[in-house]
């Protein structure tokens, strides 16, 4: 069997006897063609065992492919592009793979304009490879956000600004940098300018975290939840709601409470210990109706907007 032959299986969609037949033949010559197929072939197979769920097998193959990558003619790069997209399957696979450390240890001036490029799929856009690998480098900056990982970050983000400087999702990443560093009136800047042109739910929760006016806070939360199409995204908005409430105003905050438990106990989530606490204080207390509370979240969105908080 030649390399040829190997490929027309590939393309056959025959991928377990691609890999049987390319890996005898790459072990015993490391040639031009026989690379290239065996890196091909091998992103195929890493794709298929984490489709079966082989995960430990998949990761391996991740990581052979990162060492043979290097020694592969890619003179148009889509190896690389390949690589960026296989490194995105095994963030979401594997908890103990760094997106952060591997972005940066390969370096993201590397990527292309293309895998910057907004890509489709079946008709609708889908972000490009880059600003997926920002938002998994971020997802790790928000689970641990101390100095040292947005300083880890920046460098990242700047190149993703560079490519894309009014993208949404990149001025959330930055305004997280600034929060972290500690510079709080910069961050709610920037989403005072987003807000204007993005009525996103998760803006105004956000945003809510970064204010200290529990009035304004507690508005904005209630706008969160007013732009939220889908209920059972509203639990961590309500649960924050809840406790801005308690004590100042304990049938409303039992209102939320309670939607918070039970849009929680739809979804299969058990019910905190905070919240089971909260609950036993508010034992006695009668929640507002929906209605009541409807005409709160418009009140007070009304408060937002007279305050010109965006």
């Amino acid at each position: 069997m030649e390399v040829r032959d190997i490929f027309k299986l590939r393309k056959e969609g025959k991928t377990e006897e691609a890999y049987a037949a390319i890996r005898p033949m790459y072990a015993a010559h490391k040639g031009h063609y026989t690379t290239i197929c065996m890196f091909w072939v091998g992103a195929d197979m890493m794709a298929l065992r984490y489709k079966q769920r082989r995960l430990e097998d998949a990761y391996k193959i991740f990581l052979a492919l990162v060492r043979l990558y290097p020694t592969m003619d890619d003179k148009d790069l889509r190896g690389q592009s390949a690589l960026m997209r296989a490194a995105l399957l095994v963030f979401d696979h594997n908890p103990k793979f760094s997106m952060l450390d591997f972005i940066t240890s390969w370096d993201i001036t590397r990527l292309t304009d293309d895998d910057w490029t907004l890509g489709n799929v079946d008709g609708h856009p889908v972000p490009s490879i880059g600003i997926r690998i920002v938002g998994k480098v971020f997802r790790e900056v928000a689970n641990n956000p101390t100095v040292d990982m947005a300083l880890k970050a920046a460098p990242i983000l700047a190149e993703s600004l560079r490519h894309a400087p009014y993208n949404m999702q990149n001025q959330r990443y930055k305004a997280m940098i600034y929060k972290i560093m500690g510079k709080t009136s910069k961050a709610i800047n920037i989403y005072r300018h987003l807000i204007t042109h993005h009525r996103q739910s998760y803006l105004y929760q956000e945003l809510a975290e970064l204010i200290d006016d529990n009035k304004i806070k507690a508005a904005l939360l209630c706008k969160a939840i007013m732009t939220q199409r889908e209920p059972k995204f509203t639990q961590k908005t309500r649960w924050q709601l809840a406790n801005l409430l308690y004590n100042v105003d304990n049938p409303r905050a039992r209102y939320e409470l309670d939607k918070c438990i039970e849009l929680r106990r739809q979804e299969g989530f058990t019910v905190t210990w905070h919240m089971q606490n909260l609950l036993d204080t508010l034992a006695d207390v009668t929640p507002v109706s929906e209605r009541d509370e409807r005409n709160f979240y418009r009140k007070m969105g009304t408060i937002v907007d007279k305050l010109r908080i965006y």
